[in-house]
């Protein structure tokens, strides 16, 4: 099997259960590495960079590394598909490296919206999912995706429209919690202290 060609960065303890750490639109490593910081020291924390390249003008400086090209409510398929492969080779190679563990996924717009799908499409990998400031696709029905039961998946989505997208996904069995404040380090404790 190949592996992902996504650069990563790993934090945290080797021993740690597994937490793929996912960047909003325009962001890169650093970024999600500082997200990842939400998540407390017991983690091992694998900060994902986006698979796309942006830059600014036509002056090629590097704007930043983003999920997924068109608007951010109704991304384009065939690249978010592009994303959602490279995603699955690294979730299935973190599920090799970390035998015994499921995984965890923190991510935040762009990222966020990436963490949903991934519930959604492979959630017997999954420990959990946190998207922050992210919402489901609007056109999500009109993607060649087969979505699957949660079978009580615990999700925290944080934003403005985070209930319709708690409600989406509790109707599939996710035990879906939502906040309308970001996150802060107390609220993911919490989260991930009732989950187990």
């Amino acid at each position: 099997m190949a592996d992902s060609l996504l650069y990563t960065r790993r934090d945290g303890p080797v021993t740690g259960a597994p937490f793929l750490v996912l960047h909003d639109r325009n962001g890169d490593l650093n970024g999600a590495s500082a997200l990842g910081e939400l998540l407390g020291e017991q983690f091992q924390r694998i900060s994902v960079r986006g698979p796309r390249l942006q830059t600014s003008g036509g002056s090629g400086k590097t704007h930043g590394y983003y999920w997924h090209i068109g608007p951010l409510e109704r991304p384009e398929l065939s690249t978010l598909g592009d994303g959602l492969y490279q995603f699955e080779l690294l979730l299935l190679e973190t599920a090799r490296r970390h035998p015994g563990h499921k995984i965890g996924v923190l991510g935040e717009g762009q990222g966020g919206l990436i963490a949903l799908l991934t519930a959604l499409l492979w959630p017997e990998h999954l420990s959990a999912v946190i998207a922050i400031d992210a919402t489901l696709p609007t056109n999500l029905g009109d993607m060649p995706i087969e979505t699957r039961t949660l079978d009580g998946l615990p999700v925290l989505v944080s934003g403005k429209d985070g209930h319709q997208t708690c409600s989406f996904l509790a109707e599939r069995g996710a035990r879906a919690t939502t906040t309308a404040s970001p996150p802060q380090p107390a609220i993911v404790a919490d989260f991930l202290r009732r989950i187990g």
